[in-house]
């Protein structure tokens, strides 16, 4: 089928309900970054120059663009595989984003001064799954939400939440 799904497979999303998960398309390695498991090293601030009132889950897409300067930091470094290849052009992660503020000195050694903070927590890697990014804060459409679910079993009840 073209969205996506095998013939006779409903949508886990119906089409009479609004979409409420949003996704953001963030540059590698920092998509790959939130990705992490290990909660001491993985990045659960994303920095941003603009705030927004909307909470909720949230799909972390890996854009095709590598920030190469931002391997060379040591923090990025150290946080990262030695054998590091960049997941581009797929969503990478899931999270809640559960607040954004303000910068209010550095309350992560990921926080950038002088943006906005976006708190990220529940944060689960998922398996790759290919999807075209956009800017700004973005609703998927109902087939990359099934495709998800699709590689993720684990997580169909949170994406249908």
């Amino acid at each position: 089928m073209p969205d996506g799904r095998t013939p006779g497979q409903a949508s886990l999303f119906p089409h009479d309900e609004p979409i409420t998960i949003r996704a953001l398309t963030i540059h590698p390695p920092w998509s790959d970054l939130i990705a992490l498991e290990d909660e001491v090293l993985a990045k659960r601030i994303e920095n941003r120059g603009w705030t927004r009132s909307w909470r909720g889950t949230l799909l972390i897409h890996g854009g095709l663009t590598l920030d190469e300067t931002a391997l060379e930091l040591p923090a990025v470094r150290e946080a990262l595989p030695d054998d590091y290849q960049p997941v581009k052009g797929f969503v990478v992660a899931i999270a809640d984003l559960t607040g954004i503020h303000a910068d209010d000195g550095q309350c992560t050694p990921w926080s950038e001064p002088g943006c906005f903070h976006w708190e990220l927590t529940n944060v689960q890697r998922l398996q790759p799954v290919r999807a075209r990014g956009m800017q700004g804060l973005w609703t998927p459409k109902r087939p990359l939400l099934d495709q998800v679910a699709t590689a993720n079993p684990a997580l169909v009840m949170r994406l249908a939440a």
